[in-house]
C-alpha cells in the first residue's frame, strides 16, 4: 500500500487487532464497515475500504491532514492483496451532521452551532494551509463526535470524506469528468469548472452554504428546486439563499461575506474562524411559522379511572398504546395514545372533521390523567397495523385484495386533500386493519391514522416543529426541505407510492440495506428508486412508478390514481398459480449454498421431478425476474413460477435435474467420463444460453461447472446430453449500478482479473463471463478439480492471481481446445473473443472430432467413421439399407406363425 509507505501508519490485521462488523455504508468503490479492536474494549472504529481509483483519488489525503483535532483520525492500515486500501478510522457516535439536525434529536442552540461552525472553520484554515482545496464541505461531510447541550466547548465536531479535493498546484488527470456539487460550490466553479477556479476562496463560499444549511436544520439548498440545473441557472444569476428564520445577523452577514461574487472579496478561513470566536449571540425566541401558530386550549373529553382505564401496555417507548376499557359506558374496543407533545391545530381538525369518517380512525377526544402527558382515546383496530401484519405473515393479500385497500385509503387521503390538509407520513404502519381476508376485496377495512405530520397542503410554509421525518418513506423535496417545508398532495402522493410498494413487498422495509438516515436520504436525492417486488402486478406497478417522479407537479394526483386503480380489470390479474402443500409438497433438503433448495412433489403425484427453491431476501427480486426472464430457453433452467405460502418466504417452483450438477458429476469418475466431443457438445449449449443472456444486455456473473445442471448424459454419445444454466443470484443488467456489491473470496478463483484486482463486481460485463467461461472449460476437463486447488486458502489464490498465475493445460485437453481456453483467460479483456465468436471455433472443432458409437448388434464401442464398415462385418445379419445402430425387429409370419428378423420375413414367406 503506497499510502502506508509514505506516511508511516500502523499496520494492523482482521482477526488479530481488528474485527469488522457490520456495513455503514456502501457506495461504488468504497465500503465503511463499523469495527471494533480486538486488544481495547468498547472502543469502535471504522473501516473504510476503497479500490484503486477511490484510493488514488481520497486515500491520499487522510495521512496528510492528520493532525488537526477536528480532522477525521486515520488509525493505521490494514494490508490486502487485492489492491484495496483500507484504512482504519476513528468512530463518530452522532454520525454525520446533516443527519443529526434532521433526526431532530437534540434542539442545538445557536451558540452551539457557532462552536462547531467555528472548529470547521479552524480545520479548514488548516487544510488551506496544506494547498489542498476539499471541495465538498456540507453538513453531511461533517462527523459528530460529542454533544453537550449544557456545556457549548464539550462539543466536538470533524471534517471527512475528500472525495472531491484537490491539490491546489497540481490539476487532476481527469479534470473534465469530475464531480461538482451544484447547490454548494462556488459560482466560479458552475461557470467553468476548471482547476484554476478551485481555492481556498471557492471553500470559503461552500463554507457559507454550510453554515446558512447547519442554521436550517439542514435543509439542502434551494430545496423548492427539484432539478439541479435550474439551481445551477439560479445561482448564476447571483439568486442567493434567504436568511434562516433562527440566524443572528452577525452570522447572516457572515454568510453573505463568504457568498461574494468576487472570490478575492471573500475572507478567509484565518479570518472565518476569528470572527467566529468573537460572535456573541443572545438567544432570544424567534417567531416561528409551525403547524399550530397559537396556543389552543386543552378540553378534555374523558378522565383517567373515571371514564377509562388501561388494563395493558402494548409498547415500551413513546408513544405509548395502551390497551383500555370502558368503566361508564359501552362502547366500541379501545386503546390509549400517549405521547408528550400536545395535539397540533391540524391533528384536533381531523379528529373532529371525520370523527365518523369510514377509512380515518376515530377518535373519542382527550383523557385527563396525572401523568403530565396527552392521553388520545381512540377505536381499537382488531388486527393491528398493516405492515406487521404483512411482515409477519398473517396477511398473504391477492392482489384483488391489495387494489380494495389502496382505494379505501385513497379514499381517506381525498377528503383530507379537500380539507386543505396533507397526511405528511402515509405508510403501512399507519394504516389500521378492522376487517381482513385474503382473497375476498369485500371483507377487508381498513382506517388511516396518526397525523402528528399533519400540515397545509402549501409548499411555502415553513414549520419548525422538531419532528422526525420518515426518511425511508418521504418525497425527495422533503428531503431537500429537512422536513420544514416542501409538504403538498403530491407529496403524499410519492408516500403513497412507497406504501403500496411496501404492501406488494410483505411489508418490506424501503432501502432495507441503508441503516443511516444520511445514507438514505443521499441515495432518494441521487435519483434511486426502489426496485419493483416481484409478485407486484404490472398494473399497480405502472402506478407506484408514477408516482415517484422528482418533480412533483409530473405526479398524478389522488382523484386519478383512484381512477386508475378503478379501470385495472382485477378479473386478468395474475396471482400465484402454485399453493405449498397444495399444488406441491417440499420433501428433503437437497442444499443451501445460495438459497435453500428441496426435493418436492407435485399434489397429485403425476407430473416431472421438481425443487423448491426458498431464495435469499437479499437478491431474490433481481434473480427471481432474470430466471422468468429467460424461462423459454432450452439450456437455460425452468422455472414455473411463484409458490404461494405463509411461512414469508420467496418461493420458486423449478425443474429438477436428475443427474445433478456438472462439477459433482466430473468429480465422480464413475458417473461421467465424457469424451472431447461431450464436452465440446455440452460448452456448445451452455455459450448457446450466454449469447442469448448477453444479446439482452445481461452478465451472468457466476459461470463454473457448479452452475451447470445435468438433464441428460452420455459419455460417449454427443447426442444424448442435455445441459442447463442456473444460479443468477449475481446477475445484473450491463448498464445497472448496485451498491454495496462485492466479489466474495469463494469466487476468486472463477472470476477475471480485472475483477480481481479491484474487487469490484460493477467491473463484469459479457468479457469478463467470457474468462469464466475458461475456467468452466478448464474445470471440465480437469474432472471438476477446483481451480488452483482445493487445499489452497482463498488469499492465497488471490495473491497468485494478482501476479498474474495462469491455469495449466488440464491432460485431457487436446490442442484445438486448449487455444480457445487459453484465449478466454487473456488478462486484458479486450483481448478475448466474445460468446458469438467463441460458438464458431467450438463449431469448427466439433466437426473435426469423432466419437464412439455402440454397436446395437454386438455392444461394441466402435468409431463414428468406422460403424459402417464394422457393421459390414458383424455377426449379426442386416439389411445394408436399414440404420446400423437400430436394432433388428422380430414379427411373426402370417402363415405359420413363426418368428423371423424383419430382414428375413420377405425370403421366408416365399
Amino acid at each position: 500500500m503506497a499510502i502506508s509507505s509514505r506516511y508511516n501508519l500502523t499496520n494492523y490485521r482482521y482477526g488479530i487487532d481488528i474485527k469488522k462488523k457490520r456495513q455503514l455504508y456502501g457506495m461504488s468503490g468504497k465500503i465503511i464497515f463499523n469495527s471494533q479492536w480486538l486488544s481495547k474494549q468498547n472502543e469502535q472504529i471504522i473501516i473504510v475500504e476503497m479500490n484503486q481509483t477511490i484510493a488514488e483519488r481520497e486515500g491520499t489525503f487522510y495521512p496528510e491532514v492528520n493532525d488537526h483535532a477536528n480532522i477525521i483520525h486515520t488509525l493505521g492500515y490494514i494490508e490486502d492483496k487485492s489492491n484495496l486500501t483500507i484504512l482504519i478510522q476513528e468512530f463518530a457516535m452522532f454520525n454525520d451532521l446533516a443527519g443529526l439536525l434532521m433526526d431532530n434529536k437534540f434542539n442545538f442552540s445557536q451558540l452551539i452551532l457557532v462552536e462547531m461552525f467555528r472548529q470547521i472553520a479552524d480545520a479548514m484554515s488548516y487544510i488551506s494551509n496544506k494547498k489542498i482545496v476539499h471541495g465538498d464541505l456540507g453538513c453531511r461531510n461533517i462527523l459528530v463526535f460529542r454533544v453537550d447541550i449544557n456545556n457549548v466547548k464539550n462539543n466536538l465536531v470533524k471534517i471527512t470524506d475528500f472525495g472531491l479535493a484537490r491539490w491546489i498546484d497540481k490539476a487532476p488527470t481527469n479534470e473534465d469528468s469530475s464531480i461538482v456539487p451544484i447547490r454548494y460550490c462556488a459560482p466560479e466553479i458552475l461557470r467553468h469548472n476548471h482547476h484554476a477556479n478551485y481555492s481556498e476562496r471557492s471553500d470559503v463560499y461552500s463554507m457559507g452554504v454550510l453554515i446558512w444549511e447547519g442554521l436550517s436544520n439542514s435543509e439542502i439548498p434551494y430545496s423548492s428546486i427539484a432539478k439541479d440545473d435550474d439551481v445551477k441557472r439560479m445561482k448564476l444569476n447571483n439568486i442567493k439563499l434567504k436568511k434562516p428564520l433562527k440566524c443572528d445577523d452577525q452570522l447572516w452577514n457572515l454568510m453573505n461575506d463568504c457568498w461574494h461574487s468576487d472570490p478575492q472579496q471573500r475572507p478567509n478561513f484565518e479570518q472565518i474562524t476569528h470572527k467566529l470566536h468573537k460572535i456573541q449571540i443572545s438567544e432570544v425566541s424567534y417567531p416561528l411559522i409551525t403547524a399550530s401558530s397559537h396556543k389552543i386550549p386543552i378540553s378534555y373529553n374523558y378522565e383517567l379511572n373515571t371514564h377509562v382505564r388501561i388494563t395493558d401496555s402494548l409498547n415500551n417507548t413513546f408513544p405509548r398504546i395502551h390497551q383500555a376499557e370502558w368503566i361508564s359506558q359501552e362502547e366500541r374496543p379501545i386503546v390509549i395514545i400517549e405521547r408528550y407533545e400536545e395535539l397540533s391545530e391540524y391533528e384536533r381538525l381531523i379528529h373532529e372533521k371525520f370523527k365518523n369518517h369510514p377509512h380515518i380512525i376515530h377518535t373519542f377526544g382527550l383523557v385527563d390523567n396525572d401523568h403530565r402527558s396527552t392521553m388520545i382515546l381512540q377505536e381499537r383496530a382488531q388486527y393491528g397495523n398493516l405492515q406487521t401484519l404483512l411482515n409477519n405473515g398473517q396477511f398473504n393479500p391477492s392482489p384483488q385484495v391489495l387494489i380494495e385497500i389502496f382505494r379505501q385509503i385513497i379514499d381517506a387521503v381525498i377528503d383530507i386533500t379537500n380539507q386543505g390538509l396533507v397526511h405528511g407520513d402515509l405508510c403501512c404502519e399507519n394504516i389500521l386493519v378492522f376487517d381482513m381476508h385474503s382473497t375476498d376485496p369485500a371483507r377487508n377495512r381498513i382506517k388511516l391514522n396518526n397525523f402528528t405530520m399533519t400540515r397545509r397542503n402549501d409548499p411555502s410554509i415553513i414549520d419548525d416543529r422538531q419532528i422526525k421525518i420518515p426518511v425511508r418513506y418521504c418525497a425527495p423535496e422533503i428531503l431537500r426541505g429537512a422536513g420544514r417545508s416542501n409538504y403538498s398532495q403530491y407529496s403524499d402522493v410519492y408516500s403513497m407510492g412507497v406504501l403500496m410498494w411496501q404492501a406488494c413487498s410483505n411489508g418490506k422495509l424501503p432501502y432495507q440495506s441503508s441503516v443511516t438516515n444520511s445514507e438514505i436520504r443521499q441515495r432518494k436525492l441521487n435519483g434511486e428508486k426502489l426496485s419493483k417486488p416481484i409478485l407486484c402486478d404490472t398494473k399497480i406497478w405502472s402506478i407506484i412508478e408514477d408516482c415517484w417522479y422528482n418533480e412533483p407537479e409530473l405526479r398524478y394526483e389522488f382523484k386519478d390514481m383512484k381512477t386508475r386503480l378503478s379501470c385495472i380489470d382485477v378479473s386478468n390479474m395474475k396471482s400465484y398459480q402454485y399453493e405449498l402443500n397444495v399444488n406441491v409438497k417440499p420433501l428433503d433438503l437437497l442444499n443451501d449454498s445460495y438459497g435453500r433448495f428441496y426435493n418436492a412433489e407435485w399434489i397429485p403425484k403425476n407430473r416431472s421431478q421438481i425443487i423448491l427453491y426458498f431464495m435469499n431476501e437479499e437478491n431474490a427480486e433481481r434473480e427471481a425476474s432474470f430466471l422468468m426472464k429467460f424461462n423459454s430457453h432450452p439450456h437455460i433452467i425452468h422455472t414455473f413460477g411463484f409458490v404461494k405460502n405463509n411461512i414469508q418466504s420467496i418461493i420458486l417452483l423449478q425443474e429438477q435435474a436428475q443427474y445433478g450438477n456438472l462439477q459433482i458429476l466430473l468429480q465422480q469418475n464413475s458417473r461421467f467420463q465424457p469424451s472431447i466431443k461431450v464436452l465440446v457438445t455440452i460448452f456448445l449449449q451452455i455459450v448457446n444460453a450466454m449469447i442469448y443472456i448477453t444479446n439482452q444486455h445481461i452478465v451472468h456473473g457466476d459461470l463454473r461447472c457448479a452452475n451447470i445442471l445435468v438433464f441428460e448424459m452420455n459419455s460417449k454419445d454427443s447426442t444424448k446430453n442435455l445441459v442447463k444454466l442456473t444460479n443468477f443470484s449475481l446477475s445484473r443488467r450491463q448498464d445497472e449500478t448496485i451498491s454495496q456489491n462485492r466479489v466474495c473470496n469463494s469466487l476468486i478463483r472463477y472470476v477475471a482479473p480485472e475483477i480481481v484486482r479491484s474487487r469490484n463486481k460493477l467491473n463484469s460485463n459479457e468479457l469478463s463471463d467470457v474468462y469464466s467461461m475458461g475456467v468452466l472449460m478448464w474445470q471440465a476437463f480437469s474432472k471438476g478439480a477446483i481451480p488452483y486447488g482445493y487445499e489452497i486458502n482463498d488469499d492465497n489464490v488471490q495473491e497468485r492471481r494478482l501476479n498474474g498465475e495462469r491455469l495449466e493445460r488440464p491432460k485431457e485437453c487436446n490442442k484445438e481446445v486448449w487455444e480457445i481456453i487459453n484465449d478466454c483467460l487473456h488478462n486484458e479483456p479486450e483481448l478475448r473473443y466474445n460468446f458469438k465468436e467463441i460458438e464458431i471455433r467450438l463449431t469448427n472443432v466439433q466437426k473435426k472430432l469423432v466419437q464412439h458409437i455402440l454397436c446395437s448388434q454386438c455392444d461394441t464401442d466402435i468409431l463414428e467413421n468406422e460403424l459402417h464398415n464394422h457393421q459390414k462385418l458383424c455377426p449379426g445379419k442386416h439389411i445394408a439399407n436399414s440404420p446400423p445402430t437400430k436394432p433388428s425387429v422380430v414379427i411373426q409370419c402370417r402363415h405359420c406363425g413363426k418368428e423371423c428378423p424383419e430382414y428375413e420375413i420377405r425370403n421366408h414367406t416365399v
